[in-house]
Parts: C-alpha cells; sequence; structure tokens
C-alpha cells in the first residue's frame, strides 16, 4: 500500500496477528469473525478503569497531572503530519489505493501549508492590495455571540468561507447567518472540531509573525511585482518554523509521553534505530513511507487521553460532544467560531503556573464523547458506532506484526530495551494478565471464553499499547513497546530530516536556515523553544495578542 510499510519489514503469515487462528488477510471478506471480536473487545474497553490514587492534589483519579490536554491534541496534528489518506482502513474494509499515505515528507507542516502559496493558494492571504504574492497563512475574524467589546482581536479562528451546493441544501440559518460549510486549511481534518481548529490558527499566527520578523530584517525587497523576495520569505518563514516544531516535538512532547528509559535512548543525537536506517541519503523526498504498526497500531494511545470536557477559557466549559461537533463540516451555520471556543492556550499547557486541562491517563478506556454516533457513525453490520470500534478493525485488517512478533524480534535485536518488562520477556505472564483484565469485565464485554483465549493470546497492537500503558507506567506515559515504536518512528523521520538531523541548539538551526535566503541572520530574534508553552508565549508576544479579549494566553 503506497506510504506504508511494516516496522520490521513485511511479516510473515505466521508473524501476523490473527483472530481466532485465522489471518485476516487470508480470509474471505468481510472478516464477520473479526468484526465480531473487535466489536466485542470494545464493549469490554468502554467499562470505565479503576485507576490507583495518584499523589497530586485537587487532580482527579482518571486525569494525568503530567500531561496537560493540550499534548492530546498536539498529538492529533502530529498524525496528520505523518499520515493523510481518502479513507480509512476500517471503513474501506481492508487495503486498497484509497487507504494509500499521500504524505511523503513526514513532520514537515504540510499538514498546514499543503503545497505552498502556488500549490495551495485558498489557504494563503494576499501581502497587499493588488498584489498576487502570498506568504502569509489565512486567517478568519472570529465571531461575537454577545457584543463586541470596543478592544478585541478579530482574526482568531481558521478562514471559513461559503460555496454553493450543487444539491440545492442550503445550511444558513435565514436572516440570520450565512452556512460557512468550507475550512479554508490546507488539511480538513485540521478543523475536525474546536480545539483542533484553533491550534491551527495558533500556528498559522506564529508563521504570520515569523513573516512579519523577517520582513523588518530584509532590507528594502524591491516591488511588489518581485516575487524572489516575496517566495525566500516565505521559505524562510516555513523554515524556521518547522525548526521550532521539530525542537518542542523532540524536547517536549516526546519527553512526556514516552517511558524514560527509551527517551533517553532515542533523545541522544545519534540514536542506534532498529528497524532501519534513518539518513537523508538513503531515504530521497518521496520514499520515506510510515509503519502500520505505529499509524494503525500505537499511536492510537492519544485517542485514550481525550477528556470527557474542556475549561476553553475564563468564558466557558464545553463538553466533548459539544466541542466534537464544532467544525465546517458539523455546524456551519454558527461558524466562525464565537468568543466562548476561542482557546485561552494556558488552559491547554502549563504556562506561568497556570492549572491546565489534564489529559486522561493512557489505558484501554476512552471518554464517551468518541462514541458519538453523529461524527463516528456505525458502517458495517455490526451497527457499533464510536472511534474505538475503527481503531481496533483497523488495526486487525491492517496485516499487522503480532504483539508476540514484535516482542521476539525486538528482543533478537535489542534486548536491553525491553529486559525490564516482564509483561514484554515472560509471555505466560502477558497471557495470563491479559486474560485477567479481560475476565474482569467479560459480561460488560459479552466476551465469551474462546474471546478472551484468543485476545489474551494474540491481543490487536492498537488494545495492547494501552493495556501496556496501563499495567506497566499507571497509565502516565507509554510503556516499552509502544514507547519503542513511537520513538522508532518520530525520532526516525527528524533523523532524516537535513535541518533536524544531529541534534544542536534551535538558535544554530535559525541561523543556519537564515543564511540559506539572506546575508545576515534575519532570525535572530527567536529565543530557543523547546516547549510549547515557550511557543505559546512568543506567539502571544510577536503576535500582538498580549491583551487580546478573550485572553489568549
Amino acid at each position: 500500500m503506497p506510504g506504508f510499510r511494516h516496522f520490521f519489514g513485511t511479516p510473515a503469515p505466521s508473524q501476523r496477528f490473527r483472530a481466532f487462528g485465522v489471518d485476516p488477510l487470508a480470509s474471505p471478506s468481510p472478516n464477520a469473525e473479526l468484526r465480531g471480536l473487535m466489536h466485542r473487545l470494545s464493549r469490554r474497553m468502554d467499562a470505565a478503569i479503576k485507576w490507583r490514587p495518584h499523589q497530586v492534589q485537587a487532580t482527579e483519579c482518571w486525569e494525568n497531572p503530567f500531561i496537560p490536554s493540550g499534548y492530546t491534541y498536539l498529538l492529533q496534528f502530529v498524525a496528520h503530519d505523518l499520515v493523510h489518506s481518502a479513507i480509512p482502513i476500517s471503513v474501506a474494509g481492508g487495503l486498497g489505493g484509497g487507504t494509500a499515505n499521500a504524505r511523503r515528507t513526514p513532520l514537515r507542516l504540510e499538514t498546514l501549508y499543503g503545497s505552498g502559496p502556488v500549490g495551495s493558494p485558498h489557504i494563503y492571504a494576499l501581502d497587499a492590495p493588488n498584489d498576487d504574492r502570498r506568504t502569509k497563512l489565512r486567517l478568519g475574524r472570529m465571531r461575537w455571540k454577545e457584543n463586541e467589546p470596543a478592544s478585541g482581536c478579530p482574526f482568531r479562528d481558521i478562514a471559513r468561507t461559503p460555496a454553493e451546493n450543487v444539491t440545492g441544501i442550503d445550511r444558513s440559518i435565514a436572516g440570520v447567518r450565512i452556512a460557512l460549510t468550507e475550512a479554508l486549511v490546507a488539511d480538513p481534518r485540521n478543523d475536525d472540531h474546536a480545539v483542533m481548529s484553533q491550534l491551527t490558527a495558533l500556528l498559522a499566527l506564529l508563521h504570520n509573525g515569523l513573516v512579519d520578523i523577517i520582513r523588518r530584517h530584509e532590507g528594502n525587497a524591491g516591488p511588489n511585482g518581485q516575487f524572489g523576495a516575496a517566495y525566500r520569505r516565505f521559505l524562510c518563514a516555513r523554515e524556521a518554523l518547522v525548526a521550532i516544531y521539530h525542537n518542542v516535538l523532540r524536547d517536549d512532547l516526546m519527553r512526556r509521553v514516552i517511558h524514560p528509559a527509551i527517551y533517553a535512548v532515542y533523545r541522544e543525537p545519534n540514536p542506534d534505530f532498529i528497524a532501519r536506517p534513518h539518513s537523508a541519503e538513503r531515504f530521497p523526498t518521496g520514499a520515506w513511507e510510515i509503519p502500520l504498526e505505529f499509524s494503525h497500531g500505537a499511536f492510537r494511545f492519544g485517542h485514550a487521553m481525550v477528556r470527557p470536557e474542556y475549561q476553553i477559557n475564563d468564558l466557558s466549559l464545553h463538553d466533548l460532544n459539544n466541542t466534537l461537533e464544532k467544525s465546517s463540516v458539523n455546524d456551519p451555520a454558527n461558524m466562525p467560531l464565537d468568543e466562548t471556543w476561542m482557546v485561552q492556550w494556558s488552559r491547554f499547557f502549563e504556562i506561568n503556573g497556570s492549572t491546565p486541562n489534564l489529559s486522561r491517563r493512557i489505558g484501554p478506556h476512552l471518554s464517551d464523547g468518541l462514541g458519538n454516533d453523529q461524527i463516528f457513525p456505525a458502517f458495517d453490520e455490526t451497527e457499533r458506532v464510536g472511534l474505538l470500534y475503527r481503531d481496533l478493525l483497523g488495526g486487525g485488517l491492517a496485516g499487522m506484526w503480532s504483539v508476540d512478533a514484535l516482542i521476539a524480534e525486538i528482543n533478537r535485536r535489542r534486548p536491553q530495551l525491553i529486559a525490564a518488562s516482564r509483561l514484554l520477556t515472560d509471555r505466560a505472564w502477558r497471557v495470563d494478565q491479559l486474560r485477567e483484565w479481560l475476565v474482569s469485565g467479560q459480561v460488560y464485554g459479552a466476551l465469551t471464553d474462546q474471546d478472551i483465549e484468543t485476545l489474551s493470546n494474540d491481543p490487536p497492537l492498537p488494545f495492547f499499547i494501552l493495556f501496556e500503558a496501563m499495567q506497566q507506567m499507571d497509565g502516565l506515559q507509554l510503556g516499552l513497546l509502544g514507547s519503542i515504536i513511537v520513538s522508532e518512528t518520530i525520532f526516525g523521520a527528524l533523523a532524516g530530516d537535513p535541518q533536524s538531523a544531529g541534534g544542536g541548539s534551535l538558535v544554530d538551526r535559525l541561523n543556519l536556515i537564515s543564511r540559506e535566503f539572506y546575508l545576515t541572520n534575519v532570525l535572530q530574534e527567536i529565543p530557543e523553544i523547546s516547549s510549547m508553552a515557550q511557543l505559546v508565549e512568543f506567539t502571544t508576544e510577536i503576535a500582538g495578542l498580549q491583551q487580546a479579549v478573550p485572553a489568549f494566553l
């Protein structure tokens, strides 16, 4: 399947995940037994986890005090930057052309920039009247639900627009508002819900601020007709934002979600990757592929981190269902977002001692809102709604390595990485632990004894990664297997990027980037940004949002 590969190369039939001993890739469509099993397992995973109490005061037992909820959506953004398929494997019913991965340059912010001002002009704003240069990302005005105050910051939403529908369906509110059905973003998934579109707007504001910084330092760029100056400015700003993004992924996001022992191994400047070499020379543009064991297995863990409700800003608390439904696709007549949906970023990241919304602990359970039948409707004979069933079924249909085979191959290549985990090194104990958990909710999921035996002996990878995090790390971080798969992929993509490989300070990398386009360092104002908190604070400053209404920071 174009754009995808397997973690250690294509597994032999004996190394693939099986349901009731049958390889889903070798069984006739539509894999009724697999669908039924994943349906029942998803029902078992509906049961809330009885987490052990933690020591952090004023925190719910299910909350993760070490991962503010903004990182949940940064993970989603990263997923969009790594994978873009026309249709999910779960809905397609198997591997095929529609499920190919269109991404060819991992973690290069293609999900934000698209194909650039020429290839994706609809997402870029004109620099000036009567001027067809485009260096800034387009933003849209927020809507005021109540009376607009004297001071405010209107350009806080992504750009949205109406479009005529050939079916004649009009979703506008007659005499009140025109339905803004189209989100002007490079990746339509970045308008999946309110928090996602606000994160996209945050990064667009940062890019636009970088353009302004560069413009101030570049001197006389010449008349508007000189395209070279405009595109040089755009490319410099884009490379600077990619460098900041990589720094945040390496030093902040991965540090929070990865097992500390695995993070220490992969955070080194030149980690010894298990699955394949990651040099830029070996993987030129167009050759990069993402492991299915990552995209349809380990990286689904972010769904378990989604909260049931969010304090968006000082004005509003919204439950997950409302948050998921707030997009141009689902609620076009109430677009653009109003002030109750303008994210106050200190509610999503710990900034200057703020108390943010916290993510859920990582385990085999998802918030009820991810079972929303309007957002994630049923699509097969099980009539099962929700995201969880899609994750499990997609993993089952992807022909991935089985958990046993993955562990065995890692143990053969790097036994020291998993030696500390009894769950990984002692198969009999692993089977017993899985069986014990499944039996504890057998009635809840309507699991049969045969279901429990097949799932204990050959668990689907998306489920096992969540189970491992719960059993091994008390839900606070990924376990060893999940951490290895995620680290190999994320750090591997970073190592394959010439601008990011080898580490070094952000300031030094920005200096090199600037001198690719200019004689002097036009990026010298940018500080060492290594966390989302610092990224938000810098954006607040360069976008002039210190006194924004509603509050930005």
